[in-house]
């Protein structure tokens, strides 16, 4: 069951662009104010879900996967949802994707449209700036990018255990990715 906080989507709505500042993480946290829940006071921490999504958002926009890494679970998994994708499991592997993530994509930003919290989660709909320099891997394609920024639609379904990210899956528009790249070249998949 979601809980949503009207004052943490009415204070969330626009567009947010997570910036290489706590600009979102500041948003976030003021978003915590309204939500009062017992939902929310149930939350598997000290913290409540907003407070550690703001602490997350934080990590997430100095662009530090070791920062971001050390705020999963040692047996955290990351689930990217794209055909041939499989999820990244241990936090080791984890900081590995994302710095790869951040590598590919070094303007990497993201504008937050929605936020619902549960108990013990959070989901995100949100915008992913995309303007890589160079050919990218997502799935079983090579990208290469027009040179023109461009958006992807994506969601992340994101759950907490003490404090701590233990799951994240992320749903991004791939279509969106590849009307926006010169080719997408289909790489041999091993079986």
């Amino acid at each position: 069951m979601l809980v949503t906080s009207q004052h943490a989507l009415s204070s969330l709505e626009g567009e947010i662009v997570l910036a290489r500042n706590t600009l979102v993480a500041s948003i976030l946290a003021s978003a915590a104010v309204g939500v009062g829940s017992a939902a929310a006071q149930d939350a598997p921490s000290q913290a409540t879900v907003p407070q550690l999504v703001a602490t997350y958002a934080a990590a997430w926009s100095s662009r530090d996967p070791d920062r971001i890494a050390a705020l999963h679970t040692t047996d955290t998994v990351f689930d990217l949802r794209i055909a041939t994708e499989a999820p990244s499991v241990g936090r080791k592997a984890v900081r590995e994707r994302f710095s790869r993530i951040l590598r590919d994509n070094p303007g990497y930003s993201s504008t937050v449209n929605k936020v619902d919290f549960g108990s013990d989660f959070v989901v995100i709909e949100y915008q992913i700036s995309m303007d890589p320099p160079t050919p990218f891997l997502l799935g079983q394609f090579r990208y290469t990018p027009k040179g023109q920024p461009y958006a992807v639609p994506a969601i992340d379904i994101i759950r907490f255990r003490d404090g701590l990210v233990s799951e994240k899956v992320t749903f991004l528009d791939t279509d969106a990715v590849r009307a926006n790249s010169q080719n997408a070249e289909a790489l041999q998949v091993a079986k």
